[in-house]
């Protein structure tokens, strides 16, 4: 149920607005309807009331409702408009156009001032009530994808591919609950997340975002984050970006895709599938293309795929300014009408605008979409599904009955979640290497730290590269601030050894989108300036050999999007130097930890070999400097484990990346080594853990779609000398069918916790439907299944078999017809072929095959 208002003056406020003003349009005795029945009925069925508010709407109305638009004030009468917009004020867009939805783009509010905002978003609520002439409430959306990272002193959660490290779904869904919580008490109704992209090419620009190259556990976590996004009333989750939009051709983003559709169905398609049993209210859609096709214009992948094949219901929601880059980016559309046609037809319900730029505004989309309903280029049934689906979800969420937010909430909630989000950061801390058991300190040396941390203006930008994009702005924190609530390691450390000296080197972050080279467009590898300055150097000379030990933080800075995209992962030539200078003015009795801040796998073996230890701490937000000194002295136990592939080449990716663990044989066939330089789930411990009595049960499977999964045991002890958490999990190693077979396949994992000496039986449930492939031949439009045959299965260096009896589909609905059944039978005939081969090939007069010429329009797949 919606959150209770009564006795708050702001809600009363738009309430009596609202009830005014609708007391003279001709929708208000359908929303009025709506409300009052939702305040009788606790928001049950509102089929009939949303129909006829639906009914009472006019064409331009409803354009208008599938019509979302940023802003940049709350101020209705702000003329801050671009030009192009065809209104001249922000209030305009209610009380002119009657638009449906508002966004905050960036995770930048118009303020980042908690009260201001659900103060100002209330007052906006308010005057689209009394404006607007339909009376409905705007739903407004917002960039809250790692915690609400939108307000001064909020919880900025790890990013997501920290949280892929935890293998704990549990834990990611109690954090992200507070996001919902926190969210919604701002005045906000709707989060675009969960990103449930496969993380697969770390050259592109957010591969932060993504949970893990691995479909299983990217699914898992998405399917946790986008539930519990939910779990307020008021907010709805939005998975994205439907389809294949993390696997650039180039790894540059919004840039095409190609693959093939047994890697669609395999690997791409089934975090979506899974996060999409949750039933979310909402979809995005990827901003790029996949084999040649815009998503956008995609009729297939939105409504064959998304909505017939998946059974998702609810709004689908176009990325920003999405139908435009169908010609700006794509240069697909000869015009943005077509584009929109395209885009409507195809399954979009409603457009995200931008700001400006050379993308058309609100009043041209809706302009546009009524043209074509009237000229019957897009059916009006089409439309009237767009904008039920946006109403269905305005009633879901309890704003007709509760137009606005309890302005005393975001008090409370506004930087909470403390505990889970300091446990989330802990667990996702990586130990990549840990020579001489350098790790953990005593807590008793003389410790310098340096690296990365301070700008021209003295600001601290090492918090910077601990949030990491999303976070109070687009591309991250600005230097000076406002942060979110955070804890720093210079301060954690300082408290937890005897001595601490800090030389901090420079990063600057004030022209994040400016890159190597000249001109316009440049590519930045580092995302920002870092520098070595001679006075930093001889502060470090001076400081290193006197140094019990030194910790060096090393890594990237923050980023987003297409200003990330890198052509290397190598480390900045400053931080380089850094390295070698402490090398030079340590000896060996100097243990030198590397400490990682970067939402990418960065550096070398060469630079790794000049580290005793290394810690790779992703971006951990607001509890990282805990996470961070706490490992170090080993008050923390680090247990995370790689949700990725490090690659082992950062210098020269051409050729070397992707390479996800799940890859297809050979790996490295010529000179280049394409194995990774760390594997998929490495991540070493201060204790050490053992197997034994590896078991499966059932060993023998008979039909896999009525046993979906099996239980492996196995006995787990910590044979060290302190307590520890550790992440046991299970793989596929080898394996036999009618394609090529993955290299490894994780099926299932159990984190646990176990004293010194300490044995545990581990039982966990391993999921088949992880063994699931599209048989048949290159088209791969057979069902998937799991094939018959022996699988091995591996936890550590133990093996067992497990036997499937007969082929079993487990998440397949049958083989994907779609493509080929011309006359959606659900079935491919030789009807089907004739027709196919009739739209290609016609015969000429001496009975050869001859192409037909190409429609010059766009057609739907």
């Amino acid at each position: 149920m919606p959150h209770d208002n009564d006795g708050h003056d702001e809600a009363s406020k738009a309430d009596a607005s609202r009830r005014t003003f609708m007391k003279a349009t001709g929708a208000a005795t359908a929303t009025a309807a709506i409300g009052a029945g939702e305040a009788a009925a606790g928001g049950d069925d509102h089929e009939d009331d949303v129909d006829e508010l639906l009914d009472s709407l006019s064409l331009e109305q409803k354009a208008a409702q599938m019509t979302q638009v940023a802003i940049g004030t709350f101020d209705p009468d702000s003329d801050a408009i671009p030009d192009s917009f065809g209104v001249d004020t922000l209030g305009e867009y209610f009380s002119k156009l009657g638009v449906g939805s508002i966004l905050s783009g960036g995770a930048e509010p118009p303020s980042f001032d908690a009260q201001t905002v659900v103060e100002g978003i209330n007052d906006l609520q308010a005057y689209n009530l009394e404006h607007a002439d339909h009376g409905i409430p705007f739903l407004y959306g917002v960039d809250a994808t790692h915690g609400n990272v939108l307000l001064e002193g909020a919880t900025s959660l790890p990013q997501r591919l920290n949280m892929g490290s935890t293998r704990d779904p549990e834990l990611v869904a109690e954090a992200e609950r507070h996001t919902s919580d926190a969210t919604a008490a701002m005045g906000a109704h709707w989060t675009f997340a969960p990103t449930t992209d496969l993380q697969r090419d770390p050259r592109w620009g957010r591969f932060f975002e993504g949970i893990s190259e691995d479909p299983k556990l990217e699914g898992d976590v998405s399917r946790a984050r986008a539930r519990a996004l939910e779990d307020d009333d008021r907010m709805a989750a939005c998975v994205k970006h439907f389809g294949a939009y993390s696997i650039p051709n180039n790894g540059n983003d919004r840039a095409p895709a190609s693959t093939s559709m047994r890697d669609l169905r395999t690997n791409l398609f089934p975090p979506y599938q899974e996060a999409l049993e949750t039933e979310p209210g909402t979809v995005m859609v990827n901003s790029g293309a996949v084999n040649g096709k815009p998503a956008h214009a995609s009729h297939w992948l939105l409504t064959e795929v998304l909505r017939e094949r998946y059974g998702f219901e609810g709004l689908i929601l176009s990325d920003w300014d999405d139908l435009y880059r169908m010609l700006s980016n794509h240069d697909y559309a000869p015009d943005f009408r077509t584009a929109t046609k395209e885009a409507i037809n195809a399954g979009v319900d409603m457009y995200m605008i931008g700001n400006g730029g050379t993308a058309p505004g609100p009043v041209q989309f809706i302009d546009t979409v009524v043209s074509l309903v009237e000229d019957g280029e897009i059916p009006m049934e089409r439309v009237d599904d767009a904008v039920r689906r946006i109403l269905e979800l305005k009633v879901d969420l309890g704003l007709f009955e509760e137009p606005t937010v309890d302005e005393s909430r975001i008090g409370g909630a506004l930087g909470g979640a403390q505990e889970a989000s300091e446990q989330l950061a802990k667990e996702s801390m990586v130990l990549l290497e840990n020579g001489d058991e350098t790790l953990p300190l005593s807590g008793d040396e003389d410790v310098l730290l340096t690296g990365p941390g301070v700008d021209g203006n003295g600001n601290n930008t090492r918090a910077l590269m601990q949030h990491g994009g999303w976070s109070l702005g687009w591309q991250g924190p600005s230097a000076g601030g406002p942060y979110p609530r955070q804890n720093l390691l210079v301060d954690e450390l300082e408290s937890r050894v005897d001595d601490l000296t800090h030389v901090p080197t420079t990063y600057e972050n004030s022209t994040w989108w400016a890159g190597q080279g000249d001109g316009q467009n440049q590519q930045s590898d580092e995302n920002g300036n870092f520098d070595f300055t001679d006075e930093q150097e001889a502060d470090v000379r001076s400081a290193a050999p006197d140094a019990d030990a030194v910790v060096v933080v090393i890594g990237e800075g923050c980023h987003n999007e297409g200003f990330g995209d890198r052509d290397e992962l190598v480390l900045d030539e400053a931080q380089q130097e850094l390295v070698d200078v402490v090398d030079e003015e340590t000896d060996n009795d100097t243990p030198v930890v590397g400490v990682m801040l970067a939402g990418a796998p960065r550096g070398e073996s060469e630079t790794f070999d000049q580290l005793d230890a290394l810690l790779f701490a992703g971006e951990p937000g607001s509890d990282g400097g805990v996470a961070i000194a706490e490992t170090l002295v080993g008050e923390y136990n680090p247990s995370g484990k790689l949700a990725f592939s490090w690659p082992r080449n950062p210098g020269t990716p051409v050729g070397t990346v992707p390479m996800p663990y799940n890859r297809y044989p050979p790996t490295s066939t010529g000179a280049t080594d394409n194995t990774p330089l760390y594997e998929f789930g490495h991540g070493l411990s201060y204790t050490d853990f053992e197997y034994s009595n590896l078991s499966v049960t059932p060993s023998s499977v008979k039909d896999p779609a009525k046993a979906e999964t099996v239980t492996v045991s196995v006995d787990v002890e910590n044979t060290g000398d302190v307590a520890g958490e550790h992440v046991v999990e299970v793989f596929n190693t080898q394996s036999y069918g009618s394609v090529l077979q993955p290299l490894r396949r994780l099926l299932g994992y159990e984190r646990i916790h176990l004293d010194a000496g300490e044995t545990q039986t581990v039982k966990m449930e391993a999921d088949l439907s992880a063994l699931e492939v599209v048989p048949g031949d290159v088209p791969a439009i057979q069902a998937k299944i799991v094939e018959p045959g022996d699988y091995e299965l591996s936890v550590g260096d133990l093996t067992s078999t497990l036997t499937i009896k007969s082929a079993g589909s487990i998440t397949g609905n049958g083989p994907l017809v779609s493509l080929y059944d011309t006359d959606d039978d659900g079935h491919i005939t030789g009807k089907d072929i004739r027709e196919l081969l009739g739209n290609v090939w016609k015969d000429d007069d001496h009975g050869r095959g001859k192409k037909k010429g190409h429609d010059k329009g766009h057609g739907h797949d």
